[in-house]
C-alpha cells in the first residue's frame, strides 16, 4: 500500500524489526542495569511488558498485519505509546531509563502517519508521561498504596523538558517527513512522465510507416523500428548492437555520408540502392541520412530513414508500359494518316496510267507522281525504322569540330533561303566519344528544322563545349519560334508543325540524346527564335 509516496507496508515491517531489537536490548539492559540506574525496578512487571511489546511488533510483520490500512498504523502507534509509558512507569517514572522510547515511538508514527499524525501520537505521549509522573510524584494519587516518591524542582523541570522535547521532534521529523513524502511524489510523478513519454516515444517510433534506424558514433545500430524490420527483414532484437555495414552491406559508406553532413548538415544525402535481404529476396530502397543530436547540440550519431520503393518502382513501370501504349496508339494513327496520302496518290495515278484514255502527254507526269510519292512513302518508313529498332551505338573518339563542320558544309550546298547566315562556334580539335553517325544524324535534323523555320533569311548559330564533365552541343536559330502549346508535344512521333513533316525528326534526335544516356533542353520564344542545347556525357569509347 504506496501513502503519500512511501510503501506503508513496507515502513511498518521495519518499524516492527526495530522495536523487536530493541526490546530486546532494553530488556538485557533494564535486567543488568544495577538499582541505581534504574529505581523501582520491577523485573517481572517489565519482563510482561517487554513481551508485549515483542508480540506487537511480531504482529506487524506478518503479511496480512502488514498489508492493512492506516487503522493498524493508528494501532500500533497508540499501543506502542501505552507500553513505553507502562514501562517508564515501572522502571522508576520520572528517573527511568527508557523514557527515551517515547522519541522512537514519535518518530516511528511521524513517518508512518502523513499529516497531523506525529502530531497527535507525541501530544498523546506527552499527555501520558506527565499524567503518570505527575500522578506518582507531584501529586500523587496512590498515596494511600504506596509512599511517594521526593520529587525536586529540577526533575519537574527535567520532566516538562521531555514533554516538550516530544513535540519539537514530532514538529519537525513530520515537517520532514511531509518534505521526504513530497519529493517522492514529485519523483514518482516525474517517473511516470518519463514512463508515459517513453511509451508515447516508442507509440510513435513504430507507427511511422517508413523505416527508422538510429546509428550511434561507431556506426553500430541503436534503434531499429517494426516499419525498418519488414523491409530490411532483420528481426529488431537481431538488428540492434550491430555495425551498419553487416546489416545493409557496403553499398553506402556511412564514413562518407558523415563528410556530406559536416560539409552541408541541412542537405540530407540520399542513396537509392537494390537491398539483399537475407532470405534472399532483393527490395529497392531510399536511404536518408540526417543528423542525430541532443537537445544542447551534441552530436550523437545518425538517424537513418528507410524507403521501401517497390511499390513506387511498380507505379513508375505500370506509368511507363501505359506511356508506351498511349505512344503506339498515336504512331499507329500517325503511320496511318501520314501513309493513306502518298497510298491515295499511287493509287489515283496506277489507276490514270491504266486507263487507255488518258494521253501520251499526261502519262509522263503520272509516272513522275507514282516515283516521288513512293520516295515519300519508303521515307516514312525508313524513319519510322529508325526510330523504333534504333542500332546499337558505337562508340568511339569523335572529332566533334570536325563533325559539325561538315554538317555545316554540307548545309551549304543545298538550296537556302536568301540572306541564311550560318555561324560556327565551336574549337577546332574537340574529341569526345559518341556514335558518330547517330550524331551526324541528330544534329543534321535539328539543322534542317533551324533552317525551316528561317524562310525569309537568319542566323544559325551551331557551338560546341565542354561543361561539368559534359560536352554541351547547342544549334540556335532566330526564326519563328514553337508556341508554348506545342512545346510539350514537339518530340512525339509525327508530330510536326509544318505542313509537310514527317514528325519523326526531332524524336529521332530525341531518341539518339536518350541513348548517350544525355538530355536535351529547348527553349524557344515565338517571333525570337528556337535554341537545341544537347549535353552528352563523357564514357569510355
Amino acid at each position: 500500500m504506496i501513502v503519500g509516496g512511501f510503501n506503508l507496508s513496507a515502513l511498518l515491517r521495519g518499524c516492527s524489526w526495530v522495536r523487536l531489537a530493541l526490546a530486546a536490548v532494553l530488556l538485557g539492559a533494564g535486567a543488568l542495569s544495577p538499582a541505581t540506574v534504574t529505581p523501582g525496578l520491577q523485573p517481572s512487571l517489565l519482563t510482561f511488558l517487554f513481551l508485549a511489546v515483542a508480540t506487537c511488533a511480531g504482529a506487524g510483520l506478518l503479511p496480512w498485519v502488514a498489508g492493512k490500512s492506516r487503522r493498524t498504523v493508528w494501532l500500533v502507534c497508540v499501543l506502542d505509546v501505552v507500553l513505553i509509558t507502562a514501562v517508564v512507569a515501572a522502571t522508576g517514572i520520572g528517573r527511568s531509563l527508557f523514557s527515551s522510547m517515547y522519541v522512537m515511538s514519535i518518530i516511528a508514527a511521524c513517518m508512518l502517519l502523513p499529516g497531523r499524525g506525529g502530531l497527535i501520537v507525541a501530544s498523546t505521549a506527552g499527555g501520558l508521561y506527565v499524567s503518570v509522573v505527575m500522578g506518582r510524584t507531584v501529586m500523587p494519587v496512590l498515596a494511600f498504596v504506596e509512599t511517594p516518591a521526593t520529587t525536586t524542582a529540577l526533575e519537574v523541570l527535567t520532566i516538562l523538558l521531555h514533554a516538550g522535547t516530544f513535540l519539537f521532534v514530532a514538529i519537525a521529523v513530520s515537517a520532514l517527513a511531509e518534505r521526504i513524502r513530497a519529493a517522492s511524489r514529485e519523483l514518482e510523478s516525474q517517473r511516470k512522465d518519463l514512463g508515459n513519454l517513453q511509451a508515447f516515444r516508442d507509440v510513435i517510433f513504430d507507427s511511422v510507416e517508413a523505416g527508422l534506424v538510429a546509428l550511434d558514433r561507431r556506426q553500430t545500430i541503436t534503434a531499429f523500428n517494426h516499419a525498418a524490420e519488414e523491409i530490411v527483414g532483420v528481426p529488431t532484437p537481431q538488428a540492434i548492437g550491430r555495425l551498419w555495414s553487416t546489416v545493409f552491406g557496403p553499398a553506402v559508406s556511412v564514413s562518407a555520408v558523415e563528410a556530406a553532413l559536416a560539409d552541408a548538415p541541412r542537405t540530407p544525402p540520399r542513396h537509392e540502392l537494390d537491398l539483399r535481404r537475407p532470405d534472399g529476396s532483393v527490395v529497392p530502397v531510399r536511404l536518408s541520412f540526417s543528423p542525430l543530436r541532443a537537445a544542447d547540440g551534441t552530436r550523437l550519431g545518425i538517424l537513418v530513414v528507410v524507403e521501401n520503393l517497390s511499390s513506387l518502382r511498380e507505379m513508375e513501370a505500370r506509368v511507363r508500359h501505359a506511356d508506351r501504349l498511349a505512344m503506339l496508339g498515336r504512331m499507329a494513327a500517325n503511320i496511318a494518316h501520314e501513309i493513306r496520302n502518298p497510298i491515295a496518290s499511287l493509287t489515283g495515278a496506277i489507276e490514270a496510267l491504266t486507263s487507255r484514255a488518258v494521253p501520251e502527254s499526261e502519262r509522263e507526269r503520272l509516272v513522275q507522281i507514282v516515283l516521288r510519292e513512293s520516295d515519300r512513302l519508303n521515307e516514312i518508313i525508313k524513319n519510322f525504322l529508325e526510330y523504333a529498332r534504333p542500332a546499337p551505338l558505337s562508340i568511339t573518339s569523335v572529332d566533334v569540330g570536325e563533325a559539325l563542320d561538315d554538317i555545316l558544309l554540307l548545309l551549304e550546298h543545298r538550296a537556302l533561303p536568301p540572306g541564311l547566315k550560318i555561324v560556327r562556334d565551336f574549337p577546332r580539335a574537340l574529341r569526345w566519344p559518341i556514335d558518330a553517325q547517330q550524331f551526324r544524324q541528330a544534329v543534321w535534323n535539328l539543322c534542317l528544322n533551324a533552317v525551316d523555320a528561317m524562310p525569309e533569311g537568319g542566323e544559325l548559330r551551331v557551338s560546341a563545349t565542354v561543361r561539368g564533365g559534359r560536352m554541351e552541343v547547342q544549334v540556335a536559330d532566330t526564326g519563328e519560334g514553337i508556341a508554348p502549346d506545342e512545346l510539350g508535344q514537339l518530340f512525339e512521333p509525327f508530330f510536326s508543325t509544318k505542313p509537310d513533316g514527317s514528325g519523326l525528326g526531332l524524336a529521332l534526335v530525341h531518341r539518339i540524346v536518350h541513348d548517350h544516356d544525355g538530355e536535351i533542353d529547348l527553349r524557344s520564344e515565338p517571333g525570337t527564335g528556337t535554341t537545341f542545347t544537347l549535353s552528352l556525357p563523357g564514357r569510355e569509347a
